[in-house]
C-alpha cells in the first residue's frame, strides 16, 4: 500500500509537468484581445469630435482653417490620450483583481510534494518503514504526536522547514492575481494576501506531516522515538508556516527595496543581478523553478 502511495506521488510530478506545460501554451485571454477594443461611450466621443472638426473646418472663414484643425487635432490626441490611460486602468484592475489559477496552482503543489517524498525515498529510515498495514501504520503515528521537540537538529527544524513553508507560501501568492501583484509595504491588500498565504502553508505543512501522502504514511514517522523524543512532535507543525511566512516577507521586503530599487539600478552586469536574485531571494527563485522558468525570472521586472 505504502508502495502505492509513493506511485502516486510520483504521477503527481508527472501531471504537474504536464499540467504546467498546458498552462504556458495557452493562449492570452479573451479579457487581454479585447483590451484594444474601444467601448461604445469611447467611440461616440471620438466619432462627436471627428464630427466637430468637419464642421467647423467647412464653415469658418478661411483664415481660421489652420487654427480650427490644430485644435481639434490637439482636442483627438487629448481624447486618445484618456481613453488610452482608461483601457489601462481597467486592465491593470482586471490583472489585481481575485482571479485564482488553480491548474498551475495544483500542478507546482504536486511536483513540489512529489519532489519531497522522492528525496525521502534516499533515506534508508524511509525506506525500511515501506513496509506494513497502511492504515494501522498511520493511525499509530499520527496518535503519537506529543511535546514540542521531535529529535531532529536546530537546521532542519529551524531553518530546512521554514524554507519549506516559505515555498508553499509563494505557490499561493504567484498564482493568485491579487496576491502577486502587489509589493511590500503596509497595504491592506497585501497584508491579507501573506495572510492567505499563511493558511494556505499551514495546511500544506499538516499533510505534509500527518495527512495521506505525509512522512507519518510514507516512513512511518511518529512510530518510533527518536534521541527520546516523539518522531511526531509540533515543533514542525508549528515552525514550518510561521517562520515559513516570515521568511517569505523578508525575501519581499529584499526584492522591493534591496534588489529592485537599489540593485537593479546601479548594476548593469546581468550576471550579478541573477546571482543576487538568487541569493538574496531562494525561495522565490525556487518558485519561478515550479513555473518552468529560470530561478532569477520575475514576472513583472526583465533582465
Amino acid at each position: 500500500m505504502k508502495i502505492l502511495i509513493y506511485v502516486f506521488t510520483i504521477c503527481l510530478i508527472y501531471k504537474g509537468v504536464w499540467a504546467q506545460e498546458i498552462n504556458n501554451s495557452t493562449p492570452v485571454s479573451k479579457e487581454f484581445h479585447s483590451f484594444g477594443k474601444l467601448n461604445r461611450s469611447e467611440n461616440e466621443k471620438l466619432k462627436l469630435i471627428n464630427t466637430k472638426s468637419v464642421s467647423e473646418t467647412f464653415t469658418k472663414p478661411q483664415t481660421d482653417l489652420f487654427e480650427k484643425e490644430f485644435k481639434a487635432e490637439l482636442d483627438i490626441n487629448n481624447l486618445r490620450k484618456e481613453i488610452k490611460s482608461e483601457r489601462k486602468s481597467n486592465f491593470s484592475q482586471k490583472q489585481t483583481g481575485e482571479k485564482f489559477h488553480w491548474k498551475p496552482f495544483l500542478a507546482q503543489t504536486g511536483i513540489f510534494l512529489g519532489l519531497q517524498h522522492s528525496f525521502r525515498l534516499f533515506q534508508k529510515k524511509t525506506r525500511d518503514e515501506l513496509g506494513g498495514k497502511f492504515f494501522k501504520d498511520w493511525g499509530k503515528s499520527v496518535t503519537n504526536l506529543r511535546g514540542w521537540n521531535d529529535g531532529d537538529n536546530a537546521f532542519t527544524n529551524y531553518i530546512a522547514h521554514p524554507i519549506q513553508g516559505s515555498i508553499t507560501g509563494r505557490i499561493f501568492i504567484q498564482n493568485s492575481e491579487r496576491a502577486k501583484n502587489v509589493e511590500f509595504g503596509i497595504s491592506k491588500i497585501y497584508w491579507e494576501s501573506r495572510a492567505k498565504a499563511f493558511v494556505w502553508s499551514t495546511i500544506y505543512s499538516i499533510q505534509f506531516e500527518m495527512g495521506p501522502i505525509s512522512e507519518a504514511t510514507i516512513g512511518n514517522v511518529g512510530m518510533r522515538k527518536k534521541n527520546g523524543y516523539s518522531t511526531m512532535a509540533w515543533v514542525d507543525l508549528v515552525v514550518t508556516p510561521t517562520v515559513g511566512t516570515v521568511w517569505l516577507i523578508i525575501e519581499d521586503f529584499f526584492e522591493k527595496y534591496v534588489l529592485k530599487n537599489w540593485l537593479e539600478k546601479k548594476v548593469k552586469n546581468k550576471t550579478v543581478i541573477k546571482f543576487f536574485r538568487v541569493l538574496f531571494a531562494p525561495t522565490t527563485s525556487f518558485g519561478s523553478i515550479l513555473q518552468g522558468k529560470y530561478p532569477w525570472w520575475r514576472e513583472y521586472r526583465s533582465m
